[in-house]
């Protein structure tokens, strides 16, 4: 029995000991986190133009990644605009400063880009330091109010003609319903882009458009959705969207396995909105640290204030989401690759 308490004593004393001696070292990380930014600026790298909507996300989260960082740096927009946002990600990957002091928005598409369309990339989608994104996006189809369609049901049944840009996601989205889910679209491209696909459907050229964010048509096309000028037939998507509660999943249309595989994959790139990164071999701490102040800025109520000015969609996902499912990405085997390669390039 006197043996027995002498161990727990021991026990109790080491233990004790470890805590002391972890103490200071957790200090002194966070200490040098915001001893390193301290009047120090960092270089936010935003891989499209100014003024789109990537751009205004950027900027606006950089206002008060400020005010929620240790050291309170300046953060300092940079474009770096080109290849749908493969220049500033190779630059971030090979050239920036690793410590911290450079982060970047890129495109949705960008960490998938090694596994999906690999020529161009040089970097290591996994070894990406992710933030976060300050929203998921949810792409619809649609068609006008005059069509014959009536639902997704329907669209299984009659070939219906809709506005489409070749190698963007509104032939890809297209392809991808006609073989996943038994759709049949037939696409008309030679469309420059949205645009000119929206006029063409108001004109009555076509039916209705195959893909086009939730947040872009309530932003570019609010009185459509007040008149019911449009019926919104199905969300591509991993998960519904809450504005969207009847609209209907693709994946309630994909009865085989390998093929919600597909389409998991496919859409993959949607969850992560607008993407925040940093370099790989960013120090942990560091990441940590943009991270926190990065989930602190989505729950600010003055962030959310100022979102709502701009009617940003404000969906937060976490660093950890989009580290986790590109890890998930980067496993797919040949068999689910290939085909969504195949819808990437057209074939």
């Amino acid at each position: 029995m006197r043996l027995l308490r002498t161990l727990r004593r021991g026990t109790l004393f080491g233990l004790l000991l470890i805590f002391a001696l972890a103490a200071p070292a957790i200090g002194v990380r966070a200490a040098s986190v915001e001893d390193f930014y301290r009047g120090k600026s960092v270089d936010m790298i935003i891989a499209s133009e100014v003024g789109g909507g990537y751009d205004v996300y950027a900027r606006l989260v950089a206002t008060f990644l400020e005010k929620h960082m240790p050291g309170h740096p300046h953060f300092v927009p940079k474009q770096m605009v080109g290849a749908g946002g493969m220049i500033a990600t190779n630059y971030l990957a090979n050239v920036a400063a690793k410590d911290g002091s450079v982060i970047a928005q890129v495109q949705n598409t960008i960490p998938f880009q090694p596994l999906l369309a690999p020529k161009g990339a040089r970097f290591d989608a996994v070894k990406l330091g992710y933030i976060g994104s300050a929203n998921s996006e949810t792409s619809v189809a649609f068609v006008w109010h005059t069509s014959s369609v009536k639902n997704f049901a329907q669209l299984q049944q009659h070939e219906t003609l809709m506005a489409g840009v070749n190698r963007s996601i509104s032939a890809q989205y297209a392809q991808a319903m006609n073989e996943l889910a038994g759709a049949k679209i037939k696409i008309i491209t030679g469309y420059a882009g949205a645009t000119q696909s929206m006029l063409a459907v108001e004109r009555g050229e076509v039916d209705g458009y195959p893909a086009i964010f939730w947040s872009t048509l309530k932003a570019t096309k609010p009185d459509w959705l007040k008149q019911n000028s449009i019926r919104i037939l199905v969300q591509m998507a991993l998960k519904k969207n809450p504005e969207l509660p009847d609209v209907p999943l693709i994946f309630d249309y994909i009865k085989n396995d390998t093929d919600r595989r597909v389409a998991e994959l496919l859409l993959a790139p949607l969850l992560g909105g607008r993407p925040f990164i940093a370099p790989p071999g960013i120090p942990a701490e560091r990441l940590a640290a943009l991270r926190a102040a990065f989930t602190a800025t989505m729950h600010d109520p003055d962030f959310l204030a100022e979102a709502a000015k701009h009617a940003l969609e404000i969906q937060y996902v976490s660093g950890e989401e989009l580290a986790a499912i590109v890890a998930k990405a980067a496993q797919s085997p040949p068999e689910i690759v290939d085909p969504v390669r195949a819808i990437y390039e057209g074939r």
